[in-house]
Protein backbone atom coordinates (compact mmCIF):
# COMPACT_ATOMS: atom_id res chain seq x y z
CA UNK A 1 0.00 0.00 0.00
CA UNK A 2 2.88 2.45 1.32
CA UNK A 3 4.23 1.98 -2.45
CA UNK A 4 1.25 2.23 -4.21
CA UNK A 5 0.73 5.03 -2.52
CA UNK A 6 4.41 6.39 -3.21
CA UNK A 7 4.27 5.74 -7.07
CA UNK A 8 0.41 7.67 -7.24
CA UNK A 9 2.45 10.68 -5.24
CA UNK A 10 5.72 10.86 -7.69
CA UNK A 11 3.12 10.34 -10.77
CA UNK A 12 1.34 13.17 -9.71
CA UNK A 13 4.12 15.13 -8.91
CA UNK A 14 5.86 14.95 -12.85
CA UNK A 15 2.00 15.95 -14.32
CA UNK A 16 2.29 18.83 -12.00
CA UNK A 17 6.26 19.05 -12.81
CA UNK A 18 5.93 22.03 -15.91
CA UNK A 19 4.03 24.63 -13.51
CA UNK A 20 7.26 25.37 -12.68
CA UNK A 21 8.34 25.86 -15.95
CA UNK A 22 5.65 28.22 -16.72
CA UNK A 23 8.47 31.00 -17.48
CA UNK A 24 10.26 29.05 -19.94
CA UNK A 25 7.49 27.97 -21.65
CA UNK A 26 7.18 27.51 -25.44
CA UNK A 27 4.20 26.21 -26.44
CA UNK A 28 1.93 25.07 -29.43
CA UNK A 29 -1.64 24.96 -29.07
CA UNK A 30 -4.59 24.63 -31.53
CA UNK A 31 -7.50 22.61 -32.83
CA UNK A 32 -4.83 19.98 -34.35
CA UNK A 33 -1.40 20.19 -33.61
CA UNK A 34 1.17 18.30 -36.38
CA UNK A 35 4.86 17.82 -36.35
CA UNK A 36 5.59 16.45 -39.74
CA UNK A 37 8.50 13.75 -40.26
CA UNK A 38 11.32 16.18 -41.50
CA UNK A 39 10.59 18.58 -38.66
CA UNK A 40 12.85 18.45 -35.73
CA UNK A 41 11.38 20.40 -32.29
CA UNK A 42 14.56 22.06 -30.51
CA UNK A 43 14.44 21.44 -26.68
CA UNK A 44 10.80 20.73 -25.00
CA UNK A 45 7.40 21.07 -26.23
CA UNK A 46 4.21 21.70 -24.75
CA UNK A 47 0.93 21.27 -26.64
CA UNK A 48 -2.67 21.50 -26.29
CA UNK A 49 -4.82 20.39 -28.87
CA UNK A 50 -7.47 18.53 -29.64
CA UNK A 51 -5.40 15.88 -32.14
CA UNK A 52 -2.01 16.31 -31.62
CA UNK A 53 0.03 14.10 -34.43
CA UNK A 54 3.99 13.64 -34.14
CA UNK A 55 5.80 12.11 -36.88
CA UNK A 56 9.08 13.75 -36.58
CA UNK A 57 11.75 14.51 -33.71
CA UNK A 58 11.45 16.19 -30.39
CA UNK A 59 14.95 16.88 -29.03
CA UNK A 60 13.39 17.40 -24.99
CA UNK A 61 10.62 16.09 -23.40
CA UNK A 62 7.08 16.65 -24.55
CA UNK A 63 4.28 17.21 -22.23
CA UNK A 64 1.20 17.45 -23.20
CA UNK A 65 -2.92 17.77 -23.05
CA UNK A 66 -4.93 16.36 -25.50
CA UNK A 67 -7.82 14.59 -26.86
CA UNK A 68 -6.58 12.06 -29.14
CA UNK A 69 -2.06 12.09 -29.13
CA UNK A 70 -0.55 10.10 -31.71
CA UNK A 71 3.56 10.66 -31.81
CA UNK A 72 5.30 8.20 -34.28
CA UNK A 73 8.76 10.03 -34.25
CA UNK A 74 11.11 10.23 -31.65
CA UNK A 75 11.55 12.10 -28.69
CA UNK A 76 14.57 12.16 -26.73
CA UNK A 77 13.17 12.65 -23.42
CA UNK A 78 10.21 12.28 -21.42
CA UNK A 79 6.60 12.12 -22.91
CA UNK A 80 4.16 13.49 -20.15
CA UNK A 81 0.68 13.53 -21.50
CA UNK A 82 -3.28 13.02 -20.72
CA UNK A 83 -5.70 12.27 -23.40
CA UNK A 84 -8.72 10.31 -24.01
CA UNK A 85 -6.85 8.24 -26.82
CA UNK A 86 -3.09 7.92 -26.85
CA UNK A 87 -0.54 5.97 -29.26
CA UNK A 88 2.69 6.03 -29.33
CA UNK A 89 4.77 3.96 -31.82
CA UNK A 90 7.62 5.96 -31.97
CA UNK A 91 10.96 6.31 -29.74
CA UNK A 92 11.24 7.76 -26.26
CA UNK A 93 14.63 8.46 -24.78
CA UNK A 94 13.21 8.68 -21.15
CA UNK A 95 10.19 7.82 -19.23
CA UNK A 96 6.44 7.82 -20.67
CA UNK A 97 3.75 8.81 -17.84
CA UNK A 98 0.56 8.69 -19.57
CA UNK A 99 -3.70 8.95 -18.55
CA UNK A 100 -6.52 8.71 -20.74
CA UNK A 101 -8.83 6.04 -21.76
CA UNK A 102 -7.32 4.13 -23.91
CA UNK A 103 -3.47 4.16 -24.78
CA UNK A 104 -1.15 2.12 -27.04
CA UNK A 105 2.34 1.62 -26.69
CA UNK A 106 4.04 -0.04 -29.56
CA UNK A 107 7.32 1.82 -29.45
CA UNK A 108 10.84 1.60 -27.64
CA UNK A 109 10.89 3.19 -24.81
CA UNK A 110 14.33 3.73 -22.98
CA UNK A 111 12.99 4.11 -18.98
CA UNK A 112 10.45 3.27 -16.95
CA UNK A 113 6.59 3.36 -18.25
CA UNK A 114 4.02 4.65 -15.68
CA UNK A 115 0.23 4.54 -17.47
CA UNK A 116 -3.32 4.93 -15.75
CA UNK A 117 -6.31 4.21 -17.91
CA UNK A 118 -9.01 2.04 -18.62
CA UNK A 119 -7.13 0.07 -21.32
CA UNK A 120 -3.25 0.14 -21.93
CA UNK A 121 -2.13 -2.33 -24.11
CA UNK A 122 1.60 -2.66 -24.86
CA UNK A 123 1.86 -4.22 -28.20
CA UNK A 124 4.29 -6.92 -29.42
CA UNK A 125 6.35 -4.39 -31.20
CA UNK A 126 7.40 -2.65 -27.62
CA UNK A 127 9.89 -2.62 -25.37
CA UNK A 128 10.52 -0.96 -22.52
CA UNK A 129 14.50 -0.50 -20.73
CA UNK A 130 13.26 -0.44 -17.09
CA UNK A 131 10.39 -0.96 -15.14
CA UNK A 132 6.52 -0.90 -15.99
CA UNK A 133 3.94 0.63 -13.40
CA UNK A 134 0.09 0.60 -14.37
CA UNK A 135 -3.24 1.03 -13.28
CA UNK A 136 -6.70 0.57 -14.96
CA UNK A 137 -9.24 -1.95 -15.87
CA UNK A 138 -7.52 -3.68 -18.64
CA UNK A 139 -3.66 -4.48 -19.19
CA UNK A 140 -1.91 -6.31 -22.58
CA UNK A 141 1.60 -6.53 -22.37
CA UNK A 142 2.34 -8.11 -25.34
CA UNK A 143 5.76 -6.64 -25.74
CA UNK A 144 9.15 -7.09 -23.60
CA UNK A 145 10.16 -5.42 -20.81
CA UNK A 146 13.63 -5.36 -19.35
CA UNK A 147 12.46 -4.36 -15.82
CA UNK A 148 9.73 -5.42 -13.19
CA UNK A 149 5.89 -5.08 -13.84
CA UNK A 150 3.80 -3.92 -11.64
CA UNK A 151 0.27 -2.30 -10.83
CA UNK A 152 -3.62 -2.51 -10.19
CA UNK A 153 -5.78 -4.11 -12.80
CA UNK A 154 -9.36 -6.16 -13.02
CA UNK A 155 -8.02 -8.10 -16.12
CA UNK A 156 -4.55 -8.87 -16.99
CA UNK A 157 -2.89 -10.33 -19.86
CA UNK A 158 0.81 -11.34 -20.14
CA UNK A 159 1.85 -12.76 -23.47
CA UNK A 160 5.75 -11.47 -23.61
CA UNK A 161 8.64 -11.51 -22.08
CA UNK A 162 9.56 -9.80 -18.82
CA UNK A 163 12.69 -9.75 -17.21
CA UNK A 164 12.25 -9.53 -13.56
CA UNK A 165 8.96 -9.75 -11.64
CA UNK A 166 5.67 -9.38 -11.69
CA UNK A 167 3.40 -7.58 -8.97
CA UNK A 168 -0.20 -7.56 -9.68
CA UNK A 169 -3.03 -6.19 -7.90
CA UNK A 170 -6.30 -7.78 -9.47
CA UNK A 171 -9.61 -6.65 -8.23
CA UNK A 172 -13.41 -7.69 -8.81
CA UNK A 173 -12.25 -10.28 -11.03
CA UNK A 174 -14.66 -13.05 -9.71
CA UNK A 175 -16.59 -13.56 -12.33
CA UNK A 176 -14.06 -11.82 -14.87
CA UNK A 177 -10.60 -13.36 -16.33
CA UNK A 178 -8.16 -12.04 -13.53
CA UNK A 179 -4.60 -13.15 -14.78
CA UNK A 180 -3.84 -14.86 -17.56
CA UNK A 181 -0.47 -15.94 -19.13
CA UNK A 182 0.11 -17.64 -22.37
CA UNK A 183 2.69 -19.84 -24.07
CA UNK A 184 4.40 -17.08 -25.76
CA UNK A 185 5.20 -15.22 -22.20
CA UNK A 186 8.62 -15.24 -20.84
CA UNK A 187 8.89 -14.62 -16.61
CA UNK A 188 13.03 -14.40 -15.54
CA UNK A 189 11.62 -13.22 -11.91
CA UNK A 190 8.96 -13.97 -9.45
CA UNK A 191 5.05 -13.97 -10.35
CA UNK A 192 3.29 -12.40 -6.62
CA UNK A 193 -0.68 -11.18 -8.00
CA UNK A 194 -3.48 -10.40 -5.02
CA UNK A 195 -7.03 -11.94 -6.25
CA UNK A 196 -10.10 -13.83 -5.29
CA UNK A 197 -8.83 -16.38 -8.52
CA UNK A 198 -6.03 -18.26 -9.49
CA UNK A 199 -4.48 -17.00 -12.39
CA UNK A 200 -4.62 -18.85 -15.86
CA UNK A 201 -1.29 -19.67 -16.60
CA UNK A 202 -0.23 -21.84 -19.60
CA UNK A 203 1.93 -25.08 -18.99
CA UNK A 204 4.31 -23.53 -22.33
CA UNK A 205 4.96 -20.33 -20.68
CA UNK A 206 8.16 -19.75 -19.39
CA UNK A 207 8.73 -18.91 -15.54
CA UNK A 208 11.80 -18.23 -14.08
CA UNK A 209 10.75 -17.59 -10.90
CA UNK A 210 8.33 -18.59 -7.89
CA UNK A 211 4.43 -17.97 -8.04
CA UNK A 212 2.39 -16.97 -5.13
CA UNK A 213 -0.91 -16.26 -5.24
CA UNK A 214 -2.04 -14.13 -2.33
CA UNK A 215 -5.65 -13.81 -1.39
CA UNK A 216 -6.97 -9.62 -1.00
CA UNK A 217 -8.05 -8.86 2.77
CA UNK A 218 -11.48 -7.02 3.64
CA UNK A 219 -9.60 -4.34 5.52
CA UNK A 220 -9.19 -0.56 5.63
CA UNK A 221 -6.22 -0.81 2.98
CA UNK A 222 -8.51 -2.07 0.67
CA UNK A 223 -11.02 0.43 0.83
CA UNK A 224 -8.21 3.22 0.75
CA UNK A 225 -6.95 1.58 -2.39
CA UNK A 226 -10.01 1.12 -4.12
CA UNK A 227 -11.03 5.06 -2.66
CA UNK A 228 -7.36 6.20 -4.33
CA UNK A 229 -7.44 4.58 -7.93
CA UNK A 230 -11.25 5.72 -7.70
CA UNK A 231 -10.45 9.66 -6.92
CA UNK A 232 -7.52 8.93 -9.76
CA UNK A 233 -9.78 7.97 -12.50
CA UNK A 234 -12.60 10.63 -11.88
CA UNK A 235 -9.95 13.38 -11.55
CA UNK A 236 -8.44 12.48 -15.09
CA UNK A 237 -11.63 12.00 -16.75
CA UNK A 238 -12.68 15.33 -15.92
CA UNK A 239 -9.28 16.33 -17.40
CA UNK A 240 -10.25 14.74 -20.28
CA UNK A 241 -13.68 16.39 -20.52
CA UNK A 242 -12.21 19.40 -19.17
CA UNK A 243 -9.13 19.18 -21.95
CA UNK A 244 -12.29 19.21 -24.55
CA UNK A 245 -14.19 22.16 -23.22
CA UNK A 246 -11.41 24.40 -23.67
CA UNK A 247 -10.46 23.45 -26.80
CA UNK A 248 -13.53 23.35 -28.18
CA UNK A 249 -15.29 26.57 -26.36
CA UNK A 250 -11.41 28.06 -26.08
CA UNK A 251 -13.55 31.48 -26.81
CA UNK A 252 -16.19 31.11 -24.76
CA UNK A 253 -14.84 29.68 -21.30
CA UNK A 254 -12.75 32.38 -20.81
CA UNK A 255 -15.69 35.08 -20.53
CA UNK A 256 -18.08 32.59 -18.92
CA UNK A 257 -14.55 31.79 -16.16
CA UNK A 258 -14.48 36.01 -16.02
CA UNK A 259 -18.60 36.64 -14.90
CA UNK A 260 -17.87 34.10 -12.19
CA UNK A 261 -14.93 35.70 -10.74
CA UNK A 262 -16.16 39.48 -11.16
CA UNK A 263 -19.59 39.00 -9.50
CA UNK A 264 -19.42 35.23 -7.43
CA UNK A 265 -22.46 35.99 -4.82
CA UNK A 266 -24.67 37.61 -7.76
CA UNK A 267 -24.53 34.62 -10.26
CA UNK A 268 -24.50 31.88 -7.56
CA UNK A 269 -28.15 32.61 -7.66
CA UNK A 270 -29.60 31.87 -10.78
CA UNK A 271 -27.15 28.64 -10.31
CA UNK A 272 -29.09 27.84 -7.35
CA UNK A 273 -32.34 28.24 -8.78
CA UNK A 274 -31.23 26.22 -11.95
CA UNK A 275 -30.00 23.35 -10.62
CA UNK A 276 -33.07 22.90 -8.32
CA UNK A 277 -36.01 23.89 -10.93
CA UNK A 278 -35.19 22.13 -13.60
CA UNK A 279 -35.41 18.49 -12.28
CA UNK A 280 -39.05 19.16 -11.27
CA UNK A 281 -40.23 21.36 -14.12
CA UNK A 282 -39.07 18.12 -15.73
CA UNK A 283 -40.75 15.32 -13.83
CA UNK A 284 -44.50 17.76 -14.51
CA UNK A 285 -43.52 17.08 -18.25
CA UNK A 286 -42.89 14.20 -18.27
CA UNK A 287 -46.67 13.32 -17.23
CA UNK A 288 -48.01 14.66 -20.03
CA UNK A 289 -47.45 12.60 -23.49
CA UNK A 290 -46.16 15.43 -25.91
CA UNK A 291 -43.55 16.38 -22.81
CA UNK A 292 -41.68 13.43 -22.76
CA UNK A 293 -38.94 14.25 -25.45
CA UNK A 294 -38.93 17.60 -23.78
CA UNK A 295 -38.52 16.37 -20.35
CA UNK A 296 -35.60 13.98 -21.56
CA UNK A 297 -33.80 16.80 -23.43
CA UNK A 298 -34.05 19.19 -20.05
CA UNK A 299 -33.06 16.40 -17.86
CA UNK A 300 -30.20 15.35 -20.14
CA UNK A 301 -28.83 19.05 -20.14
CA UNK A 302 -29.40 19.18 -16.62
CA UNK A 303 -27.04 16.66 -15.89
CA UNK A 304 -24.61 17.71 -18.43
CA UNK A 305 -24.46 21.49 -17.22
CA UNK A 306 -23.90 20.28 -13.88
CA UNK A 307 -20.91 18.52 -14.75
CA UNK A 308 -19.53 21.16 -17.03
CA UNK A 309 -20.10 23.93 -13.93
CA UNK A 310 -18.10 21.96 -11.40
CA UNK A 311 -15.50 22.50 -14.24
CA UNK A 312 -15.80 25.85 -15.16
CA UNK A 313 -15.39 26.72 -11.15
CA UNK A 314 -12.67 24.32 -10.79
CA UNK A 315 -10.71 26.06 -13.76
CA UNK A 316 -11.45 29.69 -11.77
CA UNK A 317 -9.75 28.14 -8.99
CA UNK A 318 -6.77 26.73 -10.33
CA UNK A 319 -6.16 30.29 -11.86
CA UNK A 320 -6.62 32.35 -9.36
CA UNK A 321 -3.45 30.27 -8.20
CA UNK A 322 -1.31 30.67 -10.66
CA UNK A 323 -2.11 34.09 -10.90
CA UNK A 324 -1.26 34.84 -7.23
CA UNK A 325 2.14 32.18 -8.12
CA UNK A 326 3.14 33.81 -11.57
CA UNK A 327 1.64 37.53 -11.07
CA UNK A 328 4.10 38.42 -13.99
CA UNK A 329 2.75 36.39 -16.48
CA UNK A 330 -0.28 35.45 -18.28
CA UNK A 331 -2.17 32.01 -17.51
CA UNK A 332 -2.84 29.68 -19.49
CA UNK A 333 -6.36 28.00 -19.61
CA UNK A 334 -4.83 24.24 -19.74
CA UNK A 335 -2.45 24.97 -16.17
CA UNK A 336 -5.35 26.21 -14.58
CA UNK A 337 -7.34 23.78 -15.23
CA UNK A 338 -5.33 20.71 -14.41
CA UNK A 339 -4.41 22.61 -10.99
CA UNK A 340 -7.80 23.45 -10.70
CA UNK A 341 -9.50 19.98 -11.46
CA UNK A 342 -6.95 18.34 -8.93
CA UNK A 343 -7.76 20.32 -5.95
CA UNK A 344 -11.58 20.82 -6.61
CA UNK A 345 -12.16 16.94 -7.00
CA UNK A 346 -9.97 16.39 -3.98
CA UNK A 347 -12.17 19.18 -1.70
CA UNK A 348 -15.07 17.61 -3.29
CA UNK A 349 -14.26 14.05 -1.57
CA UNK A 350 -13.59 15.62 1.93
CA UNK A 351 -16.10 13.50 4.34
CA UNK A 352 -19.19 15.71 5.49
CA UNK A 353 -18.29 19.41 4.02
CA UNK A 354 -17.18 18.07 0.40
CA UNK A 355 -20.89 18.00 -1.09
CA UNK A 356 -20.87 21.30 0.70
CA UNK A 357 -17.91 22.18 -1.82
CA UNK A 358 -19.58 20.70 -4.77
CA UNK A 359 -23.22 22.46 -4.84
CA UNK A 360 -21.31 25.68 -3.89
CA UNK A 361 -19.01 24.99 -7.32
CA UNK A 362 -21.98 23.42 -9.23
CA UNK A 363 -24.10 26.86 -8.20
CA UNK A 364 -21.19 29.00 -9.37
CA UNK A 365 -21.07 27.42 -12.75
CA UNK A 366 -24.41 27.42 -13.50
CA UNK A 367 -24.46 30.79 -12.80
CA UNK A 368 -21.76 31.18 -14.74
CA UNK A 369 -23.26 29.76 -18.06
CA UNK A 370 -26.62 31.59 -17.49
CA UNK A 371 -25.11 34.70 -17.34
CA UNK A 372 -23.14 34.74 -20.00
CA UNK A 373 -26.46 32.96 -22.16
CA UNK A 374 -28.46 36.10 -21.13
CA UNK A 375 -25.75 38.74 -22.00
CA UNK A 376 -25.64 36.75 -25.57
CA UNK A 377 -29.25 37.05 -25.85
CA UNK A 378 -29.93 40.74 -24.85
CA UNK A 379 -27.15 41.52 -27.62
CA UNK A 380 -28.78 39.62 -30.46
Amino acid sequence: MKNSLAKIIVFLALILLPFGAVKAMETKAGDSVYIPKDEIVTGNLYVTANTLTIDGNVSGDLITAAQIITVNGRIEGDIIAIAQNITINGEVGGNIRVAGTTINLNGSVARNINAFGTSIVLGTASKTGWDVYAAGMNLESRGVIEGGLSGYFTRALISGKVAKNINLKLSGNKLGEGLTISSEAIIGGDIVYTADKSASISEKATLGGKLQQKIPENNKNDFATVWIWTMLYSIFAALAVGLILITLFKKITPKIISKIESKPMKVALPGLILMFALPPIALVLAFTLIGVPLALIIMVWWLVAIYVAKLFTAILLGQLILKNLNKNHQVKLIWSLILGVIISWLLFAIPFVGWIIGLIAIWLGLGGIYTYASNQYRNL
